[in-house]
């Protein structure tokens, strides 16, 4: 299963904002247009986030 994440990088250190998973029968294009759409509307809130296969710095800890 496919895990995206949208993290954002503040002093150096890239934080995840929100994490998504592919969910069964969706497709590839769907869930693409999903993460285009929810990064779209966390930098309308004002979070310069970006996609990321990776978790950020906060979660490599965990």
């Amino acid at each position: 299963m496919s895990t995206t994440y949208l993290n954002t990088k503040s002093r150096g250190l890239t934080k995840t904002v929100a994490e998504f998973s592919k969910q069964d029968g969706q497709s590839n294009s769907e869930f693409r247009q999903f993460i285009k759409e929810q990064v779209v509307e966390h930098r309308k809130e004002g979070m310069d986030v970006f996609k990321s296969p990776r978790p950020g710095d906060d979660r490599n800890n965990e």
